[in-house]
């Protein structure tokens, strides 16, 4: 049976699109590749239990090299290091200064705890689509300490994708004013495309997070590598409301934050 010409060109559509995503997925990273990731968070946070109010600010600098210690068209492992960690935090007129080129006060339950995150090693596997397939990590830093802190956290666990990368095809299939939404059990995003050109592709999103103890509505946009996948800059603004708890004792919170994120290919 013959081809008519419209089967010929849906065929040759469908090897171009498979060619095109071979070539990007071999393309995307090479053994040795090292990316520096530099995230800077403010925060400001409200907690109030009673007629007690205490409010709660923090600017904190985390810098973390992601080297690439393995890769094939299947995939690619990471060597993730925390290089850098600078945190200031004032409460109730007073401030808190952790730097990692310090030595940790061993008197600070915080600075102590800031200090175990300083040059820990995750090594991670991932698929071509930034998957994480497998890890190793040291003992995760406690979620209160963090949110203490304002430090945004690294969500490693397998299914979810690596936070170097965005969870998303880009390239020639996106056009700009495109819109989309991915729906979990907790969380609703609403994309756009913003902007493309041949080697980047701006997209700005809001997400709606229910269910928790702290309820956020967060607007941003991302700056994409359409070779790898890569996050080069991304800017948010967030205001979450709930619950949070503070040695043990629940108070009520608001929290406003802000959090630029540049990568660079070292």
């Amino acid at each position: 049976m013959k081809s008519t010409p419209i089967e010929l060109k849906y065929i040759f559509v469908i090897i171009l699109a498979f060619a095109s995503g071979v070539t990007y997925a071999q393309g995307r990273f090479k053994q040795g590749d090292e990316f520096q990731r530099q995230v800077n968070t403010k925060s400001n946070c409200v907690l109030q239990r009673g007629s007690q109010t205490l409010r709660v600010g923090s600017v904190s600098i985390v810098v973390k090299t992601y080297k690439v210690t393995d890769a094939s068209e299947r995939g690619a492992s990471f060597t993730i290091t925390t290089d850098k960690l600078i945190d200031t935090i004032n409460a109730m007129n007073q401030d808190l200064v952790y730097n990692s080129g310090k030595p940790a006060d061993p008197n600070s339950v915080i600075q102590v705890g800031l200090q175990k995150m300083f040059h820990n090693q995750s090594i991670v596997s991932v698929n071509n689509k930034g998957e994480i397939l497998n890890l190793k990590r040291p003992a995760v830093a406690n979620d209160t300490l963090l949110s203490f802190a304002g430090i945004q956290p690294e969500r490693l666990s397998p299914g979810t994708t690596i936070q170097l990368m965005v969870d998303f095809p880009v390239g020639i299939t996106l056009k700009k004013g495109y819109s989309w939404k991915v729906t979990t059990s907790s969380a609703e995003t609403n994309y756009t495309v913003y902007a493309i050109s041949s080697t980047t592709t701006v997209v700005t999103y809001k997400t709606s997070v229910l269910g928790g103890s702290l309820n956020s509505r967060i607007n941003g946009s991302i700056l994409i590598d359409n070779n790898t996948g890569v996050i080069l800059k991304r800017y948010s603004q967030s205001v979450s409301t709930g619950y949070e708890m503070v040695n043990g004792i629940v108070y009520t919170a608001t929290r406003r934050t802000a959090v630029t994120e540049i990568c660079n290919k070292k």
